[in-house]
């Protein structure tokens, strides 16, 4: 009896199912990296949207506070003890201001040389007032020394007010030890050119620790531009990243040229068109954000978004 004959593919159909595996394996590759890229896309949209949301955040919570002093801002007057009380820093009665970028490496008024490492093409804007709340005055107040329920917000250096609803005298605190705190003559920069204060505001006064807050656009530490904030007490500096992924910052003043009432800004002006800074009673932010990935777009880019908000300066309003 024969043997049943064998038989199988032939070389063609061998080649022919290769063929057509091979082409459905590279439509399932494709759209697995298709996919994959709009994940990809999905997500930095979301992260950026969360940046700008928390940038957006802090920069309200500390703009509406701007030249927030506590009752002293109802003082007919504030004494103002600082050996300095007119430079950037020092010019603590006025809320705001501003240095509008001019090049790649300028700005308008030039950028003080407290704000370091900024990136040029973005603005710089700053805010002036205490922060954070103040502590109570309880003890007595001699020449030269205060007495506080908490001095656990305050250091050696700071520049602080202390007021009620009736006075109030902005001062460099040039001693602390434990709850009390000196106020004399001299220390370092500013210093106090005097040490006598408005009142005694023992068991009806607050005190609270005044600084300079700039925010500005620099690279991190792996190079990637971010919000930065530097808030400056007289001696004391603390620069922080709060955001990154931000590269470039538009900023805009609203004025009240009119000077009636309601206050309300009739206009927009960059910083170099501000002509006095006490008419500024809002500002106009516009946020570029980028994603920190890269190649999230068809053409290889990182996915970029511009967010704008405008924000009330609550202590210029009446």
């Amino acid at each position: 009896m024969n043997a049943p004959r064998q038989s199988g593919y032939s070389m063609v159909e061998l080649m022919v199912a290769i063929a057509v595996g091979l082409f459905l394996t590279a439509g399932i590759v494709q759209i697995f990296v298709a996919n994959k890229q709009t994940y990809r896309a999905a997500d930095a949209s979301a992260r950026i949207q969360e940046n700008a949301r928390f940038a957006l955040e802090i920069l309200a919570r500390d703009i509406r506070m701007a030249g927030y002093l506590g009752c002293a801002a109802t003082a007919l007057e504030i004494d103002n003890n600082l050996s300095d009380t007119s430079s950037f820093l020092y010019d603590l009665e006025t809320a705001a201001g501003g240095f509008e970028s001019t090049s790649s490496t300028g700005w308008t008024p030039s950028l003080d040389a407290s704000i370091t490492s900024a990136l040029g093409g973005s603005d710089v804007m700053a805010i002036r007032g205490v922060f954070p709340n103040q502590v109570a005055v309880t003890g007595t107040c001699p020449a030269a020394t205060l007495v506080v329920g908490n001095a656990g917000g305050l250091t050696q250096g700071d520049i602080a007010i202390v007021g009620n609803c009736g006075a109030a005298t902005i001062f460099q605190i040039t001693g602390l030890s434990g709850t009390t705190v000196a106020h004399a003559t001299g220390g370092s920069s500013p210093g106090n050119a005097d040490a006598n204060l408005a009142a005694c505001f023992a068991g009806n006064g607050a005190l609270g620790r005044l600084s300079t807050r700039a925010f500005y656009i620099r690279a991190n530490p792996a190079g990637v531009p971010s919000l930065y904030r530097t808030d400056i007490s007289g001696t004391n500096t603390a620069t922080v990243e709060l955001v990154e992924g931000i590269e470039n910052m538009q900023v805009l003043y609203g004025v009240d040229t009119g000077g009636g009432d309601p206050v309300s800004a009739n206009q927009y002006v960059p910083a170099n068109s501000v002509a006095d800074w006490d008419d500024v009673v809002s500002v106009r932010i516009e946020l570029t954000l980028q994603s920190v990935e890269d190649r999230v777009t068809t053409d290889g880019q990182p996915l970029e978004r511009t967010f704008t908000t405008t924000l009330g300066l609550r202590n210029r309003l009446p």
